[in-house]
C-alpha cells in the first residue's frame, strides 16, 4: 500500500488517509472520526486530483472507502458524490465505488442511501470489510479481463 496523502483538518488532526493499492490496483480512502461535509468534499477532491493523474494511466476502476472509523451522517453528500464526484471520476476510468460500511448507524445509512441511488456511470459496493472488498474487485477484474 502506498501511502499518497494524510488529509487533515484546521486542527491538524488526521481525518482521511489516501493511498494506492497497485497489487490489486484500487485507490483507497480511510475514513477517520468525525468530518465536515466541506471536509469530505476536499478529501474526495484529492482522489479526484490522483484519479486524473494517475488513475487513468494505472486503468484503475476502483475506489475503495473505508467508512468503518467515521463518525455521523454524510448523507447531504450523497448528490454531490452521484451527480458531481462519480461523473468526475468516471471521465479518467472509474467505474466502481466500493463502501466498507461503518457500525455507525448514521454513516451506513449513508452508505446505503448512495447504493440506491445506483449511478449509471459508477456501481456502489456495499462491503463489510477491506478483505471482502478486495475479493469482490479481484473477481471483477478477472470478468472484466475476459
Amino acid at each position: 500500500m502506498i501511502i499518497i496523502d494524510l488529509i487533515r483538518n484546521e486542527e491538524g488532526k488526521i481525518y482521511a488517509k489516501l493511498s494506492y493499492e497497485p497489487q490489486k490496483n484500487y485507490l483507497l480512502m480511510k475514513w477517520i472520526g468525525f468530518c465536515s461535509e466541506e471536509e469530505v468534499k476536499l478529501a474526495s477532491m484529492k482522489m479526484y486530483e490522483w484519479q486524473k493523474r494517475e488513475g487513468l494511466k494505472k486503468g484503475c476502476k476502483f475506489h475503495v472507502h473505508d467508512t468503518k472509523e467515521i463518525e455521523g451522517a454524510w448523507a447531504g453528500l450523497v448528490d454531490w458524490i452521484s451527480n458531481y464526484f462519480f461523473p468526475l471520476n468516471y471521465e479518467y476510468g472509474l467505474r466502481y465505488n466500493l463502501s466498507i460500511i461503518s457500525p455507525d448507524l448514521f454513516s451506513k445509512l449513508s452508505s446505503i442511501e448512495l447504493q440506491k441511488r445506483n449511478n449509471v456511470k459508477v456501481t456502489t459496493v456495499l462491503c463489510e470489510t477491506i478483505s471482502q472488498a478486495e475479493a469482490w474487485l479481484t473477481k471483477r477484474y478477472a470478468e472484466l479481463s475476459r
